[in-house]
This record gives structure tokens, C-alpha cells and sequence, in this order.
């Protein structure tokens, strides 16, 4: 994988952002859908516009990760 502009690092949040709302809004609606059957599709969405900058799926589920304070959060 290539470096990433400051720019192109903050479209990749920005897109990482999106699908964890989107993400969130699928699995509370009623009935609530199977996680497996549901996220998957929304992550493959939303890496194909991100996909075009070099940035892998599992860079892009590291992104969501750090953005729900998962893992590698900088104090």
C-alpha cells in the first residue's frame, strides 16, 4: 500500500464515518437483522469508493476500528 495524503486520510475517515452510520442504522431496525447478513454488503459498499486510493479492506476495517475506539486510539 502507497502512503496517503493528509487529504486522501481524511476522505478515507470521512467514508469509514459514513459506514459506521450506515452500518449502525441497519442493526436497529426492527427486527434486527443478523450481523453477518447485514454488515458485510455495507463494508464491501463502502470500501469500493476508497478502494481506488490503494487502501485495502483491512485497512479500512482498521480505520472503522480506531474511529469506534476499538483498538489504536492516540491519547
Amino acid at each position: 500500500m502507497i502512503k496517503l495524503s493528509a487529504e486522501q486520510e481524511n476522505a478515507v475517515r470521512d467514508v469509514a464515518r459514513r459506514c459506521i452510520r450506515e452500518i449502525r442504522e441497519t442493526l436497529k431496525q426492527k427486527p434486527k437483522p443478523s450481523w453477518n447478513t447485514a454488515v458485510p454488503p455495507i463494508l464491501k459498499k463502502y470500501h469500493e469508493l476508497v478502494k481506488p486510493m490503494g487502501v485495502t479492506l483491512v485497512k479500512f476495517n482498521s480505520e472503522i476500528g480506531r474511529l469506534n475506539g476499538r483498538y489504536g486510539v492516540e491519547s
